[in-house]
């Protein structure tokens, strides 16, 4: 089997409930859909999730860029030599992570399709039978303790066990209420953590902590900007609070020195961030060989992106020990399952299941998801078109 063309389709998914990013309002998430063609007509698909500049460096224009550059690497391969290719894309590009990604994603899906078996199948075979998932509270959207009262009551009554709050767009205080109106309304069983993405500087972050300790917090997630590894490890030792790396953790070698400064307690994976499955992998060995639990988050994507997601969450027993926020199918649906409600609306006929606060990686060949071929016509992003490298 050879590849024979690259196909890049130009997206914009629209949110069913408003958001915003930094402030400004986004209509829908901006992604990219990849098709890998081969000689033998099984096509590779896969979705890059919202190309975000500042988070992975990436746009819709770059991963683009991307594509065409890797593709005198691409065109005639074989796409069972995933290994080889991710090394040589690596080489070729740098920090390109969300761009090899979807290249990555797409490749699994044919691997998985040419044998008749699901991508997790190819990963070592399936792990976890269900997902357990903890849901993302002001992902896009500003939070009073109204709001996060009411929706966490709605998040436990649909079966999950962990909530983790978006903080350090205002005021601690305004936080500070947030968290304790979660905690009057579902208690202390339920698990709760919080996500600075970085906003905070060393002093904001080690007074903020301190206020809230007494709440029980799982664990902070990215409480200082990402090149401050080493106030994460001064931090670490002051506050108790578990803090957890994800901007600061892309590479390999950035794990290391997390590792090595004993900095975080916990470490945040996403596909897109990591460069795809293959990058992933190793990212998780190093953690688990360090003792460090790994939860993973997405781009919020479509039903692709989830559904490939799944298929490594299913295959890999580490990511079994946390809650997993692969969410984007639900954020960009605003529902929190979907059997009782099922999504029809999608880049993919069929979304991953989601019921009870868990989610069930698909069993179909591949990524397990085929397109809507209707909605790719709807979703491509206006005045763009297809670019094709053959």
């Amino acid at each position: 089997m050879k590849i024979t063309k690259l196909e890049c389709i130009p997206i914009t998914v629209p949110y069913t409930r408003a958001r915003q990013v930094r402030g400004r309002a986004v209509p829908g998430s901006q992604n990219l859909l990849l098709k890998i063609h081969t000689d033998e007509g099984v096509v590779g698909i896969a979705e890059s999730g919202g190309a975000a500049l500042g988070y992975t460096g990436d746009s819709v224009d770059s991963i683009i860029g991307f594509v065409r550059s890797v593709s005198r690497l691409l065109i005639g391969a074989d796409p069972f030599n995933i290994e080889r290719l991710v090394a040589q894309m690596d080489t070729a590009a740098k920090y390109s992570n969300q761009a090899m990604a979807v290249v990555d994603g797409a490749l699994y899906d044919i691997v998985g399709k040419a044998l008749g078996v699901p991508a997790y199948t190819v990963l070592g075979g399936l792990s976890n039978e269900k997902i357990q998932l903890g849901w993302v509270l002001g992902y896009g959207t500003f939070v009073t303790p109204d709001d996060a009262a009411t929706r966490s009551v709605e998040v436990v009554k649909e079966g999950y066990r962990a909530i983790k709050l978006k903080v350090g767009r205002g005021a601690v205080e305004e936080d500070i209420d947030n968290i304790k109106a979660i905690r009057e309304a579902v208690g202390y069983d339920i698990r709760l953590g919080i996500d600075a993405n970085g906003t905070w500087d060393y002093f904001q972050a080690l007074t903020a902590l301190k206020k809230m300790e007494k709440y029980d917090i799982l664990l902070c997630e990215q409480p200082v900007p990402w090149r401050e590894i080493d106030n994460l490890a001064r931090l670490r030792q002051k506050v108790g609070i578990p803090i957890c790396a994800d901007e600061s953790a892309t590479e390999l070698t950035h794990l290391l020195q997390l590792i090595e400064k004993d900095a975080v307690d916990a470490l945040f994976i996403k596909l897109a961030k990591v460069g795809g499955i293959t990058q992933a992998k190793k990212w998780v060995a190093i953690a688990k060989a360090a003792g460090i639990p790994v939860m993973c988050g997405c781009m919020v994507g479509t039903g692709l992106e989830t559904a490939w997601q799944a298929q490594f969450l299913a295959a890999e027993e580490w990511m079994g020990h946390l809650e997993q926020e692969n969410l984007g199918v639900l954020i960009i649906h605003d529902q929190f399952e979907t059997v009782r409600q099922p999504i029809t609306d999608d880049l993919i006929k069929c979304v991953p299941r989601v019921e009870g606060g868990y989610m069930y990686a698909p069993t179909g060949p591949g990524l397990g998801a085929e397109l809507n071929e209707e909605k790719v016509v709807q979703f491509m992003t206006p005045g763009r078109s297809p670019v094709v490298v053959e």
